[in-house]
């Protein structure tokens, strides 16, 4: 029960986090879906130090967040855009645009920054909320950040 209730409280964060960015971005009431794939894609994100050592270099882990998050964009942009038609996002207007404009070069390089922040918020609330191991993070073998 305890695990439920934990991957539930991080899937409304990180789910209204970006949610709310979204919404203030466009101006306007985001599509509910979008707070279902983030909630996901942070729950994902936040699983890949906890699938690896503590040591993995961090570089790596925003990297694997950010195939984490353009293929769950993906997916889901296939199904809810391309076969529900929807139309909730569409990079097809943009260069390196790929899957019927689901994913996008550019896109994905941002998700590999988010994913750096979404890494270390997972583990910070872990870590004050569920007394998980004191988050630390190294590049190249070197420990760059001590939370």
């Amino acid at each position: 029960m305890k695990r439920i209730i934990k991957y539930s409280t991080l899937f409304i964060v990180y789910g209204l986090i970006y949610f709310i960015i979204e919404c203030l971005y466009k101006g306007k009431l985001s599509d509910w879906r979008m707070f279902v794939l983030s909630g996901f894609i942070g729950i994902m994100i936040g699983l890949i130090n906890n699938l690896f050592d503590i040591k993995t270099d961090f570089i790596l882990q925003c990297i694997i967040g950010m195939l984490i998050a353009t293929l769950s964009e993906a997916i889901g942009g296939f199904y809810w855009n391309l076969q529900c038609g929807l139309h909730i996002w569409d990079y097809s207007s943009l260069p390196f645009s790929f899957i019927g404009g689901q994913i996008n070069l550019f896109f994905s390089l941002i998700w590999m920054f988010l994913s750096g922040i979404v890494i270390i918020l997972d583990d910070i609330l872990r870590w004050k909320l569920y007394k998980e191991e004191r988050p630390e993070y190294y590049v190249h073998g070197k420990l760059i950040l001590k939370i």
